[in-house]
């Protein structure tokens, strides 16, 4: 077997034992929405503690701040109901901290009512002591203007198919595009995960309501930007097993790369 292709072959492998293990974001919401009917079921059934791992199954699926807020709600009521009041109070305020005015999801006993009143009233007083003051105004500062960008000459690349050993080395450049587009996707839903668990944890770091505003922003950027990731370097793993296995096609592929200065562009079309 020749070098190109052990390579090819190698690539491919490794990225789809991570592909694996890996929610993909066609059934990622259908996932998360699974999980967390099944502990709303099972809190019916008063089975608490399974309810509570279906919330933490809920958790590892791909969501925004809305459904994190009824996922802390929903956890609260649980650690309420097995008597764990440290607990529930952690919950309730990282759902109150994002959303003040949140309702319970649904009916619960008195006391668990007045504690979840409680905990608003604290996480009301936290944020309006993270409110900052109006700032002093000053004097404004003459931006210095800043140098023209240079914008290099594109560079293009372009390959045509000429055997069907050489067309199955074509498949190289969108595997590794791919797998690098997969991995960069998973750090980037990784990180949206660490800003949440910032607020249910009560970072040390989130001092004021700007703060809390920015990590919730941050949470939903990255998520974002993890499940494209994911979802354009999955099309490029599978442009590239077409390739390998079927063979390139009869027109060329040409792909460009140029700049602004700022940001590097990818651009072309595939075979």
């Amino acid at each position: 077997m020749s070098q190109p292709r052990r390579l090819v072959s190698a690539t491919l492998v490794a990225v789809l034992m991570i592909l694996g293990a890996w929610p993909l974001p066609a059934h990622a919401q259908d996932e998360f929405q699974r999980h967390l009917n099944a502990a709303i079921r099972l809190y019916q059934g008063l089975e608490y503690e399974r309810a509570l791992t279906q919330i933490e199954l809920a958790r590892k699926m791909p969501h925004g701040s809305d459904d994190e807020v009824k996922l802390s709600l929903y956890e609260g009521i649980l650690q309420a109901e097995l008597g764990h009041p440290d607990e529930m109070t952690a919950a309730f305020k990282s759902a109150l901290l994002v959303q003040p005015d949140v309702k319970l999801p649904v009916r619960v006993a008195p006391k668990v009512s007045t504690a979840f009143e409680s905990v608003r009233q604290q996480a009301k007083r936290e944020l309006a002591a993270m409110t900052p003051s109006p700032p002093q105004p000053t004097k404004p500062e003459v931006a210095a203007k800043p140098p023209p960008a240079v914008t290099p000459a594109p560079t293009t690349v372009s390959t045509e198919s000429s055997s069907p050993k050489l067309q199955r080395r074509h498949a190289l450049i969108p595997a590794i595009a791919g797998g690098a587009l997969v991995v960069a996707g998973g750090i980037s839903y990784a990180l949206s995960r660490s800003e949440l668990s910032k607020l249910r944890d009560n970072d040390p770091g989130i001092q004021s309501r700007d703060a809390v505003d920015d990590s919730v922003s941050k949470g939903n950027r990255y998520q974002t930007i993890g499940v494209t990731l994911l979802g354009v370097g999955t099309a490029g793993l599978a442009a590239a097993a077409g390739i390998y296995f079927l063979g390139a096609p009869d027109k060329p592929a040409t792909v460009g790369l140029t700049t602004d200065g700022k940001s590097a562009f990818v651009y072309g079309r595939w075979p």
